[in-house]
């Protein structure tokens, strides 16, 4: 799986996904781009604008349609120097 946010890639280990991103960056109302293995989906859709000033999860369906595992995404932004 890879989890980008615009041109910046998070870090993913095990379950969670991290990242920081440039200060100033609205994060209330955000949208990523999600790589997944083929047939996979997940849910809710991070293609759409989410909500991500507290920690999101995501649940991942494997393409048996049966196999799930939760994803917890945490974005920070970088503090003002």
């Amino acid at each position: 799986m890879q989890w980008k946010f615009r041109d910046k890639s998070a870090t993913i280990t095990g379950t969670y996904i991290k990242i920081t991103l440039p200060f100033g960056t609205a994060i209330s109302s955000i949208a990523a781009t999600v790589k997944l293995s083929s047939q996979a989906t997940i849910s809710p859709n991070p293609a759409s604008n989410n909500n991500y000033t507290n920690p999101k999860n995501f649940t991942v369906t494997a393409g048996d349609g049966t196999t799930t595992k939760t994803y917890t995404v945490t974005v920070t932004v970088e503090k003002k120097e």
